[in-house]
C-alpha cells in the first residue's frame, strides 16, 4: 500500500544531497565499495559513433545542434562498453541502441506533462504500441520513430537469438512499462512509496531484466537454461537492487528536483524519518551489503557446481561494476535543471509535434 507521505512532508535539502563522489566518501561517511574488476569493451568509440548515426536514421534526433550535442555528451555508449565489457562489435551496437532508446522512453515518461490528463492518454496508448511491438507485432507507415526504433532491434535480436530470448525480452519489455505505468500513478498521487512498495516497483523499471537478456544472448542466442537456474535468478534480483540503488545515490538531486518519489534515498528518509544524510549513508551501506550478499551466493552457486551459469554470473558482474563506472563519470545527471534530455529528440510523432509542443496544445 502506498504512504500518504509526499516531498512537501520532508524537509527540503539546503543544499545538494550527494555533495560528494559517493566511491569516494567524505571522512567517516560510508562510500560505496565495489571490489569488481572494472573493464571497457575495445569497441566503444566505434559503437558510439554507429548509435549517434542509428539514432538520426532512425528519426530519434536531429543530426545538428545543441540537442544533437546534447545527446553525444549523454555516452549512453560507455554504459553499453562497461555493462558488456566482452561482446563483438556488431552485439556492443545492438545493446548501444537498445540503451540508448531505453533513455529515449524514460526521459518521456520523466517528463511533468506525464502526469497530465491529455498527455497521458496519448502516452498510454504509445506504450501499448511498444508493448506490442516487443512481442513481435509489426510496424507500419503510421508508426512514430521510437516505435520503428524498438521493431529494428527486436529484429535484430531475432537473428541472433532463439525465439525463448525472444519471448524472454518480449515479456521484460512489458513489464518495465507496466512497471513505468505504476509509478506514474504513485507520482500522480504525489505520494512517496513504503519501501515495502519501492522494493517491488524498482525492480521493474529500472530495465535491468531485459538488459541481462541481452546480455545471455551474447553468451549463447540458442538456449537460456543458464540463465534459468533459480538460484541464479536470486542473483540477478541482487544485481538489479544494486544497480537501482547506485542510479538512486547519483541521481537523488536530480529526482528530488523533478518530484520523483521513487529513490531509495528517498524512500529511506520518510520511511525511517532520516536526514537526508543519514538517508544517503544508509542507501551506500545497503548497496554495499547487497553485494557481499550476491558474492556470498555466487560462492553457494559455485560450490553446487553449476559451471553453466558462470559465465552468465560473471556478466551480471559486468552490470554491477559498469553502472556504477559509468554513473561516476556521465554528465547526465550534471545537465542544468529542466534540461531533459527528452528536449532533444521527438519521438512519439504525435500529430507531427514534439513532446513539449504536444502538451502545451493538451494544456490549451
Amino acid at each position: 500500500m502506498t504512504t500518504t507521505n509526499t516531498l512537501e512532508r520532508l524537509s527540503r535539502p539546503d543544499g545538494p544531497v550527494l555533495s560528494f563522489e559517493p566511491t569516494q566518501g567524505r571522512g567517516d561517511r560510508p562510500r560505496l565499495e565495489c571490489g569488481l574488476e572494472e573493464a571497457i569493451n575495445e569497441f566503444v568509440e566505434e559503437a558510439h559513433e554507429h548509435t549517434l548515426r542509428w539514432a538520426v536514421e532512425s528519426g530519434l534526433v536531429q543530426d545538428t545542434g545543441s540537442k544533437f550535442e546534447r545527446f553525444r555528451g549523454a555516452r549512453f555508449t560507455w554504459l553499453a562498453a562497461r555493462a558488456y565489457p566482452t561482446v563483438t562489435r556488431g552485439q556492443l551496437e545492438l545493446i548501444s541502441d537498445w540503451i540508448t532508446f531505453l533513455f529515449f522512453y524514460d526521459d518521456m515518461c520523466d517528463t511533468q506533462e506525464s502526469t497530465e490528463k491529455d498527455y497521458l492518454k496519448k502516452l498510454v496508448a504509445a506504450e501499448n504500441r511498444l508493448i506490442a511491438i516487443g512481442h513481435g507485432a509489426e510496424i507500419d507507415d503510421t508508426d512514430s520513430p521510437l516505435n520503428s526504433a524498438l521493431a529494428n532491434i527486436r529484429d535484430r535480436v531475432a537473428e541472433q537469438g532463439a525465439d525463448a530470448w525472444l519471448g524472454r525480452l518480449g515479456y521484460h519489455i512489458q513489464e518495465y512499462i507496466e512497471g513505468c505505468r505504476w509509478e506514474r500513478f504513485i507520482r500522480m498521487q504525489g505520494s512517496i512509496p513504503s519501501l515495502a512498495t519501492y522494493s517491488k516497483l524498482r525492480l521493474l523499471i529500472s530495465a535491468v531484466y531485459p538488459c541481462f537478456d541481452f546480455a545471455g544472448l551474447c553468451i549463447d542466442g540458442s538456449r537460456t537454461d543458464f540463465a534459468d537456474n533459480m538460484l541464479v535468478q536470486q542473483l540477478e534480483i541482487m544485481a538489479n537492487n544494486y544497480i537501482c540503488w547506485v542510479n538512486d545515490i547519483y541521481g537523488v538531486d536530480k529526482e528530488i528536483s523533478e518530484s520523483t518519489t521513487s529513490n531509495l534515498v528517498i524512500v529511506l528518509a520518510s520511511e525511517h524519518d532520516l536526514s537526508w544524510e543519514a538517508a544517503l549513508d544508509r542507501a551506500i551501506e545497503m548497496c554495499n551489503a547487497e553485494l557481499e550478499a550476491f558474492m556470498d551466493l555466487e560462492q553457494a552457486i559455485v560450490a553446487l557446481g553449476d559451471s553453466e551459469s558462470c559465465t552468465y554470473i560473471e556478466s551480471l558482474k559486468s552490470w554491477m561494476r559498469g553502472n556504477l563506472d559509468w554513473y561516476a563519470e556521465t554528465v547526465r545527471y550534471g545537465m542544468e535543471e529542466g534540461d531533459s534530455l527528452s528536449r532533444c529528440w521527438s519521438t512519439w510523432g504525435w500529430e507531427g509535434k514534439d513532446v513539449a509542443e504536444a502538451s502545451a496544445g493538451a494544456a490549451a
